[in-house]
């Protein structure tokens, strides 16, 4: 007789069937249900554990058939009976098919059926036992997997010891061994920064990279700060019932059991490993403790080492970089490019992402911005810093001495242009890391050097010194070498192009002489042939060249003086007057309520208003040429100019071309040089400005010149 926790579902439409064969079975010692369809079966198989349903194939609804499959969805292992008054080969098929166990015909004979049910309850009974043996034995391989692993992890960690040289790689190769230990999902890698007061992150699994940066544990504060403080390994089964820690971390982690063992070297404690969320849920044991604590003992001696080796390579690698630096110093050719140099070469010293030169001016108290390295830190839409933008800002300084600055004022000078840079988005946001060096010349503030990291470390004493040296030396050096260099290049350059200028003015102008005396003598010949022409425009734009050269030779070429433009405009319309008139072009100007005194060239600006206005005049016959005068400030500048904008009803500029204009010797004029727009665009960019053109082809141009306040 089979056990009372046997249950069979009978299911068929005939509630007289369903009694007969629920009085037979049950009289067999089995505990039966019935149910008069295939939905109210199923129903019945969702909600409780059946071995064994015996149903009629043919009913109102869904079918045995369609039963069948449900029940095998349900429970792959259920043994499923059919019964049909209406036999054919092909539901026999199907019944096959889908798993049935048997097919019987009605009028069913309860001796076969009987028989038909004690075996498929013994083959599910043989099935079941099976599938746990299988499972058992799945459990057994993971259990001796696992441990396989754990041996596996120590060994490696014992390797890393020779096989890891970079603290940063070792801690991230022991944190993932860490992991695989414990079999946990989250964990942490913290060490005592070099106060001895706090705890940062130095790698991690499973945490949020945000946590990671942030995290700044103070020494015995929650879970890792106490083990830290103590000592002594921890292992929490429920943060939740500890009432020493409970609530604490709930939101950092899933599970309630924790892990934390100390990072020991010698009785030193270098930090924590946190290890939780064990996998599927697990709550950690006493033997997973000992195995990490097994293994930060391990870790930590690694750790220790790691660090000496470090220390010892970083002593080598500052005295060759040192080396280095004064060496290349003596190449470089540009302010700039000894501010990049010191820039690379600290930063293969100490962790630096960013730097920021400015230079002191003590007549009017503030700093201004002369320098920056570290593009890589995204701060504007193009993901780089904008030294265009930077070099705008001046730094006020209204409540701090910096006229007798020294070494000893750094964490003051630091923390004050922290506070004042945190005000200007075209700066990198200082961050912990930020620090302020003063650069002195005889004793006297010259420069403000700052250097910045993301980092979670402080800079050292040791590495502020270092940096300090090593600006003030490359500055100094740069200074003196670069001041006698210019000097003498300077001369040299301004003699040799003078000579070399006078030497080929001669012979040009005897070409153009004998190329007019061939005019002259062949007009017909001379008009016939592309050859002169060429010739002369050649000559031409050699002499050009060599005017700009002579220019350039000059040492008073761009001395400038406060000047009212609208004068030099008013004398430029005035010289052109009889240009105006012969084209019947009218000339007006409007200009807005501002100073328009600036510091330029008077000459040079003459040359770029003269060129402008010749342009309109060519392009127009008859119509209006206009100059309208404002501050305003170009769309890729982030300060105030002071702007002229030079309109025209000429011909315009067909769009193809707008981007050549400026471009040497480019003309669209039967008889023009192209020297016109390219000299103006030198003129303005020599006094800090820029310019912009705008144009419609058919109704007219328009230049605008932003000079600088």
């Amino acid at each position: 007789m089979t056990g009372i926790s046997e249950k069979i579902l009978v299911v068929d439409d005939e509630v007289r069937m369903c009694d007969s064969l629920f009085e037979l079975l049950s009289g067999s010692g089995y505990e039966v249900s019935t149910a008069q369809s295939a939905i109210e079966a199923i129903d019945k198989i969702k909600t409780d554990n059946f071995d064994l349903i015996i149903t009629d194939i043919k009913m109102p609804g869904k079918s045995g058939l369609d039963l069948l499959k449900a029940a095998k969805k349900i429970d792959p292992e259920i043994i499923v009976i059919l019964i049909t008054g209406y036999a054919s080969l092909e539901s026999a098929l199907d019944a096959i098919k889908e798993g049935a166990f048997e097919y019987h015909l009605k009028p069913v004979e309860f001796s076969q059926l009987e028989i038909s049910v004690k075996r498929g309850l013994e083959t599910r009974s043989s099935n079941l036992a099976r599938k746990q043996l299988v499972e058992d034995l799945k459990s057994a391989n993971m259990n001796l997997n696992n441990r396989l692993n754990e041996i596996n992890a120590l060994y490696e960690a014992g390797k890393s010891l020779s096989a890891t040289t970079s603290l940063k790689d070792l801690l991230k190769k022991i944190m993932t061994l860490a992991g695989s230990v414990t079999q946990a999902e989250i964990g942490s890698l913290m060490l005592i920064d070099k106060s001895g007061e706090f705890m940062t992150i130095k790698t991690s699994i499973g945490l949020d990279k945000t946590m990671v940066d942030t995290v700044r544990l103070p020494i015995g504060e929650s879970i890792a700060g106490y083990v830290a403080e103590l000592g002594e390994p921890l292992i929490v089964p429920d943060v939740e019932k500890d009432d020493r820690f409970k609530r604490i971390n709930k939101e950092r982690y899933t599970s309630s059991s924790l892990l934390c063992v100390p990072l020991k070297v010698s009785n030193q404690v270098l930090g924590v490993i946190n290890m939780a969320n064990k996998k599927d849920g697990a709550v950690f044991n006493e033997h997973d403790l000992k195995l990490l604590t097994t293994f930060a003992s391990q870790a930590a001696l690694i750790i220790d080492d790691a660090r000496q080796v470090e220390k010892n390579i970083q002593k080598l690698k500052e005295f060759s970089v040192l080396f280095e630096l004064t060496r290349q110093l003596s190449t470089v050719g540009s302010v700039s490019a000894m501010r990049r140099t010191v820039f690379e070469y600290l930063k293969k010293l100490m962790p630096i992402d960013y730097s920021l030169w400015f230079e002191w001016n003590s007549e009017f108290s503030c700093l201004k911005p002369v320098g920056v390295a570290g593009t890589d830190i995204p701060l504007t839409d193009t993901g780089s810093i904008n030294l265009d933008i930077v070099e705008e800002k001046e730094i006020t300084v209204d409540n701090i001495d910096l006229s007798d600055i020294n070494l000893d004022d750094i964490k003051k000078l630091s923390s004050y242009l922290a506070a004042k840079i945190t005000n200007y988005s075209v700066f990198p946001q200082p961050g912990k890391n930020f620090t302020a060096l003063p650069v002195l010349r005889e004793g006297d503030l010259k420069h403000v050097f700052c250097i910045g990291s993301d980092g979670d470390d402080f800079y050292s004493a040791q590495e502020i010194s270092l940096a300090s040296l090593v600006i003030s030396q490359a500055s100094g050096f740069y200074d003196r070498e670069k001041a006698l260099l210019n000097a003498t290049r300077l001369l040299t350059m301004g003699n040799m192009i003078s000579e070399i200028s006078h030497d080929l003015r001669k012979p040009l102008t005897n070409i153009r002489g004998g190329l007019q005396i061939l005019r002259d003598k062949w007009p017909d010949i001379v008009a016939n042939s592309d050859f002169f022409a060429m010739a002369e425009s050649e000559i031409y734009r050699l002499n050009e060249l060599v005017r700009e050269l002579v220019d350039f030779s000059k040492p008073h070429k761009y001395e400038t003086e406060m000047v009212d433009l609208r004068s030099i405009i008013g004398r430029a319309a005035e010289l052109l007057k009889p240009e105006f008139t012969k084209k019947n072009i009218s000339f007006k100007e409007n200009y807005g309520n501002c100073s328009w005194e600036v510091m330029v060239n008077k000459n040079q600006i003459m040359e770029v208003f003269l060129n402008l206005f010749l342009n309109s005049v060519d392009a127009m016959d008859g119509g209006e040429l206009q100059v309208i005068g404002k501050i305003d400030r170009p769309s890729f500048k982030k300060t105030d100019y002071l702007a002229m904008t030079i309109s025209d009803t000429g011909c315009g500029i067909k769009p193809e071309n707008v981007s050549k204009i400026f471009d040497r010797y480019y003309t669209s004029k039967a008889t023009g040089t192209g020297l016109g727009l390219a000299v103006v665009e030198r003129i303005i960019s020599a006094h800090g400005g820029t310019l912009t053109v705008e144009s419609e082809y058919g109704k007219g141009t328009s230049f605008t010149i932003y000079l600088p306040l």
